[in-house]
């Protein structure tokens, strides 16, 4: 069970905590067509039977130990070309709350939460539009907490490289009370979402900028079967990742049109 946050103005102030649901994003999307939801609902379960990842992919969790939430915004001061600025606030909320137990967090293409290389969470927005501006957006949010061991890694990179997870237990040795560091990310989360709602825009790009892994470094992706080295050097408006190769060339890619190739096989630090 969670309590309402009281460290923040909306976000968090009306919870529905669900023991066990299939996906809270399609409970909040059910509960948003049958009501009239406050922005800043949260859809949250101990343990999620189909949640997903980005483009059908699953989020594995194991129960009772990470959160998996859904939280309702109504973000209809953006228009369709700005879509992505969402996507970057919501990462740069999360990589906030994770940098208050490590250094070493950052965001990974185009949302995803990661420690040292190491997958720690992944977010999955689902946008609703009346005409040209955003209605409302289902902000699903997978993080490992306490959990220690992963049987199959969420959203697997390569086959060569079967389990590159980790969560905020393995990073700092400690079992974290879910109920109490729920009400701090979600402070994390509206923090982030007033600057949007301010209109800091570029403000907001240059602290994704400044936290996305491989910008301006040289990285080995893979591309249709094929190897290359390249940099990140930006993200478009509507979130495809551009990429400067080796040869000079760059192009943009959408979600599953490249994979990043990891310099090395990773494993969780053990629990002392």
């Amino acid at each position: 069970m969670y309590d309402p946050c009281s460290k923040t103005l909306f976000i968090g102030k009306k919870i529905v905590y669900l023991p066990t649901c299939h996906s809270t994003n399609d409970i909040a999307a059910e509960l948003v067509r049958k009501e009239n939801l406050p922005e800043g609902t949260v859809v949250i379960t101990d343990a999620q039977t189909a949640g997903r990842g980005q483009h059908g992919t699953r989020w594995e969790a194991s129960q009772s130990h990470n959160f998996t939430f859904s939280l309702l915004l109504r973000p209809s001061f953006l228009a369709i070309p700005e879509q992505f600025l969402l996507s970057q606030t919501v990462a740069i909320g999360v990589r906030d709350f994770v940098a208050n137990f490590t250094g070493r967090v950052k965001i990974k293409w185009p949302n995803d939460i990661y420690i040292n290389e190491l997958k720690v969470g992944g977010i999955l927005i689902e946008n609703a539009w009346q005409g040209t501006r955003m209605s409302h957006a289902i902000v699903g949010i997978g993080l490992n907490v306490n959990q220690i061991h992963f049987a199959s890694e969420p959203e697997s990179e390569t086959a060569e490289n079967s389990i590159r997870a980790t969560s905020l237990r393995l990073e700092t040795g400690r079992n974290w009370a879910l109920n109490e560091q729920l009400c701090r990310l979600l402070h994390c989360l509206e923090h982030a979402y007033l600057r949007l709602r301010a209109g800091q825009y570029e403000q907001i790009q240059n602290d994704y900028y400044t936290a996305l892994l491989g910008y301006r470094e040289n990285r080995l992706f893979r591309e249709s079967g094929q190897e290359f080295e390249g940099c990140v050097v930006g993200v478009t408006a509507l979130g495809k990742l551009r990429i400067k190769k080796a040869n000079g060339e760059q192009k943009e890619y959408g979600i599953k049109e490249v994979e990043w190739l990891w310099s090395g096989s990773h494993s969780s630090p053990e629990i002392p």
